[in-house]
């Protein structure tokens, strides 16, 4: 039976301070790896939800080459988003660090307006899918939560939806609602990685990180605004058998994305 051991890390992060988050990370890492697969960071996990362009870092910078080592040390997935300068664009990037020095990427597709990130960075029009002990994950960032259109599960490509974010406490209840209704809606595990604290601009957050499963119920919780760590093992087998017992999927629309 293929399963899956994940660990959600719920953090603080210290507001444009890639030293401090850094060294935070690194210990997590080390203490995590020998219990896990795959160790899930929010988004921007270095620096915050930062418009700040200055503070960019290439993909070859030499924190984000440490983590590789480490996940080939440990034998360990790690993941999160960045803010990445490539090509003279800036991208809100999930990376998803695998050993044997792979390394998948994805772009945020949706960027959040009102606070003009979409000014900021550039955007994303490609999904990713990425295998992991037989399953399938595909990464989405924060504010792509909103559109079901694009993380839309079609003819079952992903078994496991990842959402990194810096949602705030203000609409905490928009993030289980819609975290909740992509799981039961593309019949996935769904996790959802959430920050704790108050950013460089005054905005509160208060956690929620959440795993759901394909029914839309809770596998594992972490304790709001708290830094905190959940750990679930999932498995292949019990998706496998759902889908084929309740085929929901086969009656999807079919729909184009137009970029």
């Amino acid at each position: 039976m293929n399963e899956l051991t994940v660990s959600a890390v719920q953090m603080n992060i210290a507001w444009e301070n890639y030293n401090d988050n850094f060294n935070k990370v690194v210990t997590l890492i080390k203490n995590l790896a020998q219990h896990t697969n795959i160790i899930i960071l929010p988004e921007m996990f270095l620096t915050g939800f930062s418009m700040n362009s200055k503070i960019a870092i290439r993909q070859h910078h030499p924190y984000l080459q440490e983590i590789m080592l480490l996940a080939n040390q440990y034998n360990v997935s790690v993941c999160g988003s960045l803010m990445i300068e490539e090509n003279e664009k800036l991208y809100n990037r999930f990376v998803y660090f695998q050993p044997a020095n792979q390394l998948f990427i994805y772009n945020k597709r949706h960027l959040f307006r009102m606070a003009n990130e979409h000014h900021t960075y550039t955007i994303g029009n490609k999904k990713t899918i990425i295998q992991e002990k037989g399953f399938h994950i595909s990464p989405f960032i924060c504010y792509d939560l909103r559109f079901p259109v694009w993380m839309r599960n079609v003819k079952n490509e992903y078994d496991v939806c990842i959402v990194v974010a810096n949602w705030p406490h203000a609409r905490i209840d928009a993030w289980h609602t819609l975290l909740k209704a992509r799981a039961i809606e593309n019949q996935c595990f769904v996790i959802g990685v959430n920050r704790i604290g108050t950013d460089g601009n005054n905005v509160f957050y208060s956690g929620g990180t959440v795993i759901y499963d394909f029914k839309g119920t809770i596998i594992a919780k972490a304790q709001d605004n708290n830094e905190d760590i959940i750990n679930a093992t999932i498995y292949l087998q019990d998706l496998k058998e759902y889908r084929h017992s309740f085929p929901a999927y086969l009656d999807a629309d079919q729909f184009t994305i137009i970029h």
